[in-house]
Formats: structure tokens, sequence, C-alpha cells
């Protein structure tokens, strides 16, 4: 192993990466919550010096792909050829979701060329040899696509505020003008008393948001 591979594999980035597909893969494995999962296990870390604490940046991966996973997995799914996503290794699915939630909705603007070398080897150290040809392959797919989600994302966010923001709420109309006396009394006869009218009172509220993803 040259010593560039194996540096590839010591930065805090990559360390990351390998915990957040570590979490994925056993949440899976358990059928719980990765968040949940995740949270539990930064609480240890913090706790007990025996535990490994949780990066932040675990954190994120973690909790994203669980926001989109549908998202994420329909489109691994589309990109794989010759396989299903479920015939696939449990790792390789983590690895593939965390790649592609990167690639595609990720925060950090790292380059798509970094997160697919970290995703390699993170599925070399992991997986069989045989699956890395295809996790490649696949994550090059999908960042064919990132500009155009990143932007489809971002126009969507402008189009739909968030909650709260860009509300119209009606002002009070003004009161129609009082019907003289005489009126008041002629109602009061036919009707037995006056009935005030019903007030219908809208209110706008903010159009709901895209569900948007893409890694």
């Amino acid at each position: 192993m040259s010593e560039e591979f194996d540096h590839r594999r010591r930065g805090s980035r990559y360390r990351a990466r390998r915990r957040a597909v570590s979490l994925l893969f056993e949440a899976e494995l358990r059928d719980a919550d990765v968040v949940e999962l995740a949270e539990e296990r930064r609480r240890m870390g913090e706790s007990s010096h025996e535990f490994h604490d949780v990066a932040p940046f675990t954190m994120e991966i973690v909790t994203g792909v669980a926001e989109r996973l549908d998202r994420l997995d329909s489109m691994i799914a589309e990109h794989l050829r010759d396989w299903t996503l479920e015939r696939l290794p449990a790792v390789d699915r983590a690895v593939l979701r965390a790649g592609a939630w990167e690639l595609l909705f990720g925060t950090q603007e790292t380059d798509s060329a970094i997160v697919i070398d970290q995703s390699v080897l993170l599925v070399a150290d992991l997986s069989a040899e045989k699956s890395v040809p295809y996790v490649n392959a696949v994550l090059d797919r999908v960042a064919g696509l990132a500009d155009h989600i990143r932007a489809a994302e971002q126009a969507v966010s402008v189009l739909d505020p968030a909650p709260g923001v860009g509300t119209t709420v009606e002002s009070e109309q003004p009161s129609p003008s009082a019907p003289d006396a005489g009126t008041d009394e002629r109602a009061d006869e036919t009707t037995g008393g006056s009935a005030p009218a019903d007030a219908d009172v809208s209110q706008t509220t903010p159009s709901e948001q895209g569900s948007g993803s893409a890694d």
C-alpha cells in the first residue's frame, strides 16, 4: 500500500464518513432509526472515554440520508447496472447512500471527485473488491446530475418560502355604513331582532415546501 493511498484514510473527514457508513449499516441491520442511534452513540462518547464521539459531519450525513432516503434509493437504483438495490450487500448500500447524499445535498461543497474517491476507499475497506467498480460507476453517474438537482432545489426554496415567511394576513375590513334607524326598526319588526352577519375571515397560508432530493 502506497503512503499516498494510506494517507487518504487518515483524515478526519474520511473517519467521519466511515463512522456514518457504520451507523447506516448498523441501523439497517437492526431496523433502527439511524438518527436516534447516532445520538445515542454521541451521548455515550461524551460521557465515557471508552466510546468514540460522533463527529458533527457524521451526524450531518446520517441525518441527511435519513431525511431523503427514498429519493436517494430511487436515484441509486436508477443508475445501477445488472444489480438491484435490494441485492447489494448492506455495507455497499450504506456507502452509496452516504456518497449520493453528499454529492446531491451536502452543504460542504466538496469536489465530487473527492467524494467519489473517499466512497471507493470506504467500500474497498469495508466490503469486497468486486464492489469497487459499480460503486464508482453509480456515484459518477449521480455526480453528473448533481448541479441540475442542486439548482432545482434552490429554485424550489426560492419559490416556496419557509412556513411563516411571506404569509399574508388580510387586514380588517371597514364595517359597512350603518343603516338608518328607520331601517333597523323595520328589520326588527320583520325578524324579531337584528342578527349579525357571519364574518368570513380568511388567511392566506404559504404553500407547502417541495419534497426536494439529493445525495
